[in-house]
């Protein structure tokens, strides 16, 4: 099987594709299965844009969806939640029950946007990244309604600083991040590995890089989804040739589905989507 558990449409504010396209663009790349998970952020940190999903509407469109491509295309109701600390309890009461797969993402911290670059100021480099997984951290040892955490090294994406370092390549950084692990692997959750990853520098780590997976991996942890981040259908599939060679050097043999948040495994797939 191939799937594809990372996707926006227009949905979210900074995708316009509808669901239809991006469902049948997953089919002409013969895709398996897809996660449509567009984007739900309270109070996002960017006077801007806003990410507030209109919940009702959003799962009656992937019903019809569900309906429409039912024996070419396998589609779950997924989510990306952007999560803080001072709304867990509220994101909790907006998921309810609804999802079959919830991503766990961090766009904000400390209640300052990464993409515009506020959290980053006033900050030098490496205390900045701290201080992001150090929020990252507290999230996931109060809150549990979600399948996986996504893009964890996020944070290397945007262009405030001059380089992209690994995370793995500070101490500090390194302890939270097994710790963060530890309470994903303890909870029964996972991570994503999202290949967006690949457009940071060097071109060679998704997100999260080859050694968080690895150590992941030494952690015990098993959860593993693959998603494209897509917003736009030409991207769907994009990379996971390689990232499944690479995965399975780490020593994964296996990727995770999910229906009704609950995780299935499968052996991963030696056939990537007809393009990348």
């Amino acid at each position: 099987m191939i799937f594809d558990y990372h996707l926006h449409t227009n949905f979210s504010a900074d995708a316009e594709h509808s669901m239809e396209e991006m469902c049948e663009a997953a089919i002409d790349k013969n895709l398996d299965e897809i996660a449509i998970t567009d984007h739900h952020d309270i109070d996002y940190q960017d006077d801007l844009m806003e990410f507030l999903l209109n919940k009702e509407s959003y799962l009656k469109e992937i019903e019809k969806c569900q309906k429409k491509y039912a024996g070419r295309l396998v589609i779950k109701k997924g989510i990306e939640m952007g999560l803080q600390t001072h709304i867990l309890k509220e994101s909790n009461e907006y998921l309810d029950n609804d999802f079959d797969f919830i991503i766990c993402s961090f766009h904000t911290a400390e209640k300052k946007d990464l993409y515009n670059g506020d959290f980053f100021q006033g900050y030098k480099q490496w205390d900045a990244y701290i201080k992001y997984l150090e929020s990252i951290l507290e999230v996931v040892q109060n809150f549990d309604n979600y399948s996986v955490l996504g893009h964890l090294d996020l944070v290397r994406r945007y262009e405030y600083y001059k380089t992209k370092p690994d995370l793995m390549e500070n101490e500090k950084a390194v302890e939270i991040i097994r710790e963060i692990l530890k309470e994903v692997i303890r909870k029964d959750k996972g991570i994503e590995v999202n290949t967006t990853g690949y457009y940071i520098e060097e071109g060679n780590n998704p997100n999260p890089s080859v050694k968080i997976l690895k150590l992941y991996k030494e952690l015990g942890g098993k959860i593993l989804t693959i998603g494209s981040d897509s917003h736009t259908p030409d991207h769907l599939g994009y990379k996971f040739s390689e990232t499944f060679d690479l995965l399975k050097d780490i020593g994964f043999e296996k990727l995770t589905t999910f229906k009704d948040m609950k995780p299935k495994f499968h052996k991963m797939s030696t056939t990537p989507p007809e393009s990348n």
